[in-house]
């Protein structure tokens, strides 16, 4: 695994960001503390619904941080439209501050 290889990331029209290769999700997680949510099913299992695999769909806050960071860029053609509202700037402000202190954020939707 190179670190100066780039972050295989798919864009959505919408700006969503979705990683469907293993070695970038590591490296998101072991060098940048983005987490995101795992979306797949298991192929040997598609039927359950306790354990994901990839894809990998990073929340808004994340795909913010990372894009502020210069770490990833959105491909030609997609504008990244959040934070747009007030409230969303404050989540973002909030996620910053976490995640500068060392904290690791998920969604919370899956407890």
């Amino acid at each position: 695994m190179t670190e100066n290889k780039p972050y295989k990331i798919q864009w959505s029209e919408s700006g969503l960001a979705t990683i469907f290769d293993a070695d970038t999700v590591l490296r998101l997680r072991k060098d940048h503390r983005v987490v995101g949510a795992l979306e797949g099913t298991h192929p040997s299992n598609p039927l359950q619904n306790l354990y994901f695999s990839l894809p990998l769909v990073l929340l808004p806050e994340e795909t913010a941080l990372l894009v502020e960071m210069g770490v990833i860029a959105p491909d030609p053609g997609i504008t990244l439209n959040w934070p747009a509202t007030s409230s969303e700037h404050i989540l973002f402000s909030l996620y910053k501050d976490l995640h500068k202190r060392g904290y690791y954020i998920t969604c919370g939707l899956k407890f």
